[in-house]
């Protein structure tokens, strides 16, 4: 086989990928003897490139041309995976007479590669005869997930002292080069000297995806710092892919790295122009829902854009609460997009971040982006938690925030401030009703729930968390402050003049054991006098937590009838009004557990199941529960309250062989896997 100098060949495809372009085509003319070959290829691989994969975790690579040049008779495709045979296959060509009337034979190869980490390679031969030609190349090809990141700064991520302290060269993951003059865009394995063009963040999201899920990642990051939504999102409509602009820089790299079809994550962090300058006009809204309409229109493929919330920047811009009150919401708004808190972060300087900053950042976007492109199994609590409701407890004297389930959050508690002379360290004193801070006496978290307690009751119509932006004085304080967040670190949203539900119209539940049928429980409460309103009763077991409906009233009582004896419950009543707004009342706590032993006794007996009851010695006594319980204990007391013996509980169904046992009178108790003590009698015959 005759093959050219491949070792140069490569080298100058590595270094410089020599192209010429016509009609979106590519020509590669090779040497032979005295003779050429040419070759137009409309799709081929390129160097060290990372080829999106698809929802089988596979991709298909077209290997697509002609042969120009006449009397070669086939062409093969040899394919390599870690230096090691893959793929083979060899093809007959014919040729046809073209609209320039020139000669040409087509070709086509679509081998398909696996997400996994492997490098392939591929060599593209040309036959006359038994004689061949290598007549291009590709090495070090990936496939797998690329991600674009896009913003200013804080997405840019590549302070040259920070980017030295970052450890993590892969070459698995990937990053590129664009030389838009040229017209050149290049694929590099993650080295060292090259971290900073994909930037902290998204070397981050790369290596904890590579680690955990081994799947190459590229990072396609088009970012430029102290840029302001519109210069990012500015597009020339008669050629969105115009290099002028920054955008236009984006697309057309991405189109020069052929990801622009199938590229599906976006990363997007930026708002920090926005909140600093004055004269911001409150219209990010319109902005980004033109910036998104933009992502989907040149990159078709997307299927989630994860943005980020602005931290509390120093700067008098009073509008930094509304935007951030805007980027809380937009996954309300967008159900492609997932927003991810910044305040709290660590290293915080006011605008930047140091390196173990940017690491947390890129880390909550990479459990994010798991649970959605890969599988992950870690989806709890990995979101920032989210505000859904506030309300008062009914004496106004402390307010119960409402995030999103699956949440369990925590309120930092009281720090003593660095000097006399600072600023407060507690977040408590960063809550504003209606505008005004300083009546936050102290807060708890109960699961997904927050509850604030006031110094004094207040009739309080919204509540801001954080404020708009922080003085200069506060920069020797800011890193702090610990935030409201949950229990894996991850720091809630913050929001601005968030609506106090139906404040007017509070509830107050009461509740007792039915004193004429101790088996269920009596709640009622003050109905309100308005029309359209409909009482949903909501009850939860041994916690005031997972609150679950059972059932729905007009009237203000409710009876429960779905009671076990010695278990604790907690009801409480949601008020919801035509318009689907809802308030919930005060949680009260009924203990359905006795205080009279025999009446405990005699009530316990219809809880459990025994029987043959009488049984005869010998025989087997078969136990069971009414409500198909666990049982964890199994004692036998004789009537002197003596253990005479304990059962294997690990079997079910449970039984008691009784040829141990003497005639007579005998107590079973049994203990659930919820504590609940349930007593039976039976007779040995």
């Amino acid at each position: 086989m005759n093959k050219l100098n491949s070792k140069r060949t490569y080298s100058i495809l590595r270094l410089f990928y020599k192209r010429i372009k016509v009609s979106m085509f590519f020509f590669f003319i090779v040497q032979e003897g005295f003779s050429q070959i040419n070759v137009v290829f409309e799709a081929f691989p390129q160097n060290i490139q990372l080829i999106q994969r698809n929802d089988n975790n596979e991709a298909k690579v077209d290997i697509i041309g002609k042969v120009y040049s006449e009397n070669y008779t086939e062409v093969s495709l040899v394919v390599q995976k870690n230096n090691k045979p893959f793929f083979y296959a060899r093809q007959k060509i014919n040729y046809t007479t073209t609209n320039s009337n020139a000669q040409a034979a087509s070709f086509q190869f679509t081998p398909v590669i696996f997400a996994e980490l492997s490098q392939y390679s591929f060599k593209f031969y040309a036959f006359k005869n038994q004689d061949s030609v290598l007549v291009r190349e590709a090495n070090e090809v990936l496939c797998g997930e690329n991600i674009i990141v896009y913003g200013q700064s804080n997405a840019l991520a590549n302070d040259i002292s920070e980017i030295k302290r970052y450890d993590g060269e892969n070459k698995f993951g990937r990053t590129t080069y664009a030389d838009y003059i040229k017209d050149s865009y290049l694929w590099f394995p993650i080295f060292s000297w090259n971290y900073w063009s994909a930037g902290l963040i998204g070397l981050e999201i790369q290596k904890q995806l590579i680690e955990k899920y081994k799947i190459p990642i590229g990072i396609i990051n088009g970012s430029e710092g102290n840029k302001s939504i519109d210069e990012l999102s500015e597009r020339d409509e008669s050629y969105h892919e115009n290099a002028n602009t920054i955008y236009g820089r984006l697309y057309r790299r991405a189109k020069g790295l052929e990801i622009n079809k199938n590229v599906r994550i976006i990363v997007w962090r930026q708002g920090e122009s926005e909140a600093l300058y004055t004269e911001y006009k409150n219209d990010y809204d319109k902005k980004f829902d033109i910036l998104r309409k933009q992502f989907h229109e040149d990159f078709p493929a997307i299927k989630k854009i994860y943005t980020y919330q602005n931290n509390i920047y120093f700067g008098k811009q009073n509008l930094a609460g509304e935007l951030r009150e805007y980027q809380r919401t937009i996954h309300e708004k967008y159900d492609d997009c997932e927003v991810i808190s910044t305040v709290g972060t660590e290293t915080f300087d006011g605008l930047h971040y140091a390196l173990e900053g940017y690491q947390k950042n890129g880390m909550e976007a990479s459990k994010l982006i798991a649970r959605d492109f890969f599988n992950s199994k870690d989806t709890l609590q990995i979101n920032s938690p989210n505000i859904q409701s506030i309300n008062f407890t009914p004496g106004r004297d402390s307010l119960i925030l409402e995030f999103d389930k699956n949440q369990v959050l925590t309120f930092p508690a009281d720090e003593k401030p660095i000097n006399p002379n600072h600023p407060s360290i507690n977040v408590k004193d960063y809550i504003y009703l209606d505008g005004i801070n300083g009546n936050v006496e102290s807060g708890k978290g109960v699961e997904n729930f927050i509850i604030l307690k006031l110094k004094k009751p207040s009739s309080a119509k919204k509540i801001t968390y954080n404020p708009d932006y922080y003085l200069v004085e506060m920069i020797n304080v800011l890193p702090g402050i610990t935030q409201i967040k949950n229990e894996n670190n991850v720091c809630a949203l913050t929001f601005k003049n968030f609506s106090i539900s139906n404040s007017d119209y509070i509830i107050n539940l009461t509740g007792k054991l039915d004193p004429y049928n101790k088996k269920r429980v009596l709640l009622n409460w003050s109905k309100i006098n308005l029309s359209n309103y409909t009482y949903t009763i909501e009850k939860a077991q041994k916690s005031p937590i997972n609150f679950y409906e059972i059932g729905v009233s007009k009237d203000n009582y409710f009876y429960d009838y779905k009671t076990k004896r010695n278990t604790a419950y907690f009801y409480r009543i949601k008020i919801q009004d035509s318009n689907n707004n809802a308030v919930y009342s005060n949680i009260i706590e009924i203990p359905t557990s006795l205080t009279d032993e025999f009446e405990l006794f005699n009530l316990y007996l219809n809880d459990l199941s025994v029987y043959p009851n009488p049984v005869q010695i010998g025989k087997t006594l078969n136990i069971s529960t009414i409500f198909d319980d666990q049982i964890k204990s199994l004692k036998i007391y004789d009537t002197s309250g003596k253990i005479i013996d304990t059962i294997d509980t690990k079997s079910n169904p449970y039984r008691i062989e009784t040829n141990k046992l003497k005639l007579g009178l005998h107590i079973i108790e049994a203990i659930l896997e919820d504590n609940t003590k349930l007593i039976k009698k039976f007779v040995v015959e």
